[in-house]
């Protein structure tokens, strides 16, 4: 009778803590099913370590071009840039629409539709009246010099990435009487690493700063599906980068300026919002960041060290793509590229197999053919997922492994998320996902302009 009281308070106690673990991981997720053009639906996940978060994510469509902008956000130093970069970066993108992708021209201040947001967006009204005005200056240079630029979303993509880090930098100088901003000089002094996709129809782009990246789930033609990354990490693992750097400064730094592989000792990615105690001039600093208790780094001799130049990457979406995975590098630092698709792959065959069959309006019978194949696998090699959402799903098997059984993945699980934000930043780091399932009936049946 004793050991039949023990086993049933014990199988109590295991449904217990899976329980408050399944909570836990699924306390700040989120999905919104889009269908509009190239994307279906949208997968969202987050977890702290630190405390507060530093990650934030955000999503909006910008209505002049009808572009939707998909974002993660590390930040580092603090919250403070990294919250400011994830609802102040997407009005300057939508400021620098090119003529020949404007559908409509809407006021700099009307041409966002906000989708969804790990921020409040909240600031002080002074301060937010700052940014909209810094917006319409942007958005009218860019109107007036719009024949001094390339034409290319690149280019676009890179001056509304160095104008925002350039206003966020001077919304912390001494105004006319010499009067600093303190929140204003915190968002500067701490920092962010970015990666944004910017979706247009079928046009694809990737920019990217620092060490979050961007991954795309392509089916083969045999069912196996491979990742393709469509970003690099500004890190010293990229000797590109390492270059880069090094011979923007004189030789006599070449011992000081990557010390530890981190610049000038401190800081780990290479391109970066904010931060600029790497960017400003030491009597600057000692102006405006000293005070505030932030001093200046060693072997501070020819700033700027830090970039906010992103790197951008081009692809012309395909039926083949079927989604794109975008993630701090606290997913990065536990699973790999491969497995992170093969995940996402296999919880949507999981998925689907556990819905009612039906095809939509206009569906060729090709198209009917392939989708009940894809079935037909997801019947075969996946049970319905333990969660509905693939960014809840990625991180689930991130911390409790991919491998042992749904048990010893629980107790993984359990053991990591014990421990409290704070002090869970010794163990792990934030971890941001966005999933974006592409429409592949869109992408097989609709041709447009090449880019």
């Amino acid at each position: 009778m004793l050991k039949k009281r023990v086993f049933h308070e014990f199988r109590r106690h295991n449904r217990s803590s899976r329980w408050n673990a399944d909570a836990h991981l699924r306390a700040h997720e989120r999905s919104a099913n889009v269908e509009d053009e190239a994307i279906m639906r949208v997968d969202t996940c987050q977890l702290a370590a630190n405390n507060p978060i530093e990650d934030f994510y955000s999503a909006a469509k910008c209505l002049s071009s009808r572009a939707f902008l998909f974002g993660v956000f590390d930040g580092h130093g603090g919250q403070q840039c990294s919250r400011h970069i994830s609802t102040n970066l997407y009005p300057y993108v939508c400021a620098s629409v090119l003529k020949k992708h404007e559908i409509a021209d809407y006021p700099p201040d009307q041409r966002l539709e906000w989708l969804f947001s790990s921020s409040d967006g909240h600031l002080p009204n002074t301060f937010k009246s700052r940014e909209t005005r810094n917006i319409s200056l942007y958005h009218s240079d860019f109107k007036k010099n719009a024949n001094a630029y390339t034409g290319t979303v690149r280019e676009a993509l890179k001056l509304a990435f160095e104008t925002c880090d350039r206003d966020l930098g001077e919304n912390a100088l001494p105004n006319a009487k010499g009067v600093i901003d303190r929140h204003a000089a915190m968002i500067a002094a701490s920092g962010s690493c970015c990666t944004l996709a910017h979706i247009r129809s079928r046009h694809l782009h990737v920019a990217n700063l620092g060490d979050a990246a961007a991954v795309l789930g392509v089916v083969n033609p045999n069912g196996s599906v491979t990742a393709r990354q469509l970003s690099r990490a500004h890190c010293v693992d990229n000797a590109d980068e390492v270059h880069r750097i090094r011979i923007a400064h004189p030789a006599s730094e070449s011992q000081t300026v990557l010390r530890g592989g981190r610049l000038l000792g401190e800081l780990f990615p290479l391109r970066a919002f904010g931060d600029v105690r790497y960017k400003w001039p030491l009597d600057l600093q000692k102006v405006v960041l000293e005070p505030l208790g932030h001093p200046p780094p060693q072997h501070l001799f020819t700033p700027p060290y830090l970039s906010t130049s992103p790197e951008v990457f081009y692809h012309k979406l395909t039926p083949n793509d079927r989604f794109l995975v975008l993630a701090t590098d606290g997913l990065w630092e536990w699973l790999d590229p491969d497995t992170v698709v093969r995940l996402v792959h296999d919880h949507t065959l999981g998925t689907i197999t556990q819905q009612p069959y039906v095809p939509k309006s206009g569906t060729t019978l090709r198209q009917v053919r392939e989708q009940l194949k894809e079935r037909a696998k997801g019947e075969q090699k996946a049970k319905k997922p333990i969660d509905e959402n693939c960014a809840t799903h990625i991180i689930r098997h991130a911390l409790g492994g991919v491998s042992g059984g749904a048990t010893k993945q629980y107790e993984r699980l359990i053991d990591i998320l014990q421990v409290p934000p704070g002090r869970a930043r010794n163990y792990r780091d934030d971890i941001t996902v966005i999933v974006i399932h592409f429409n592949d009936s869109f992408l097989d049946g609709h041709e447009d302009d090449e880019e």
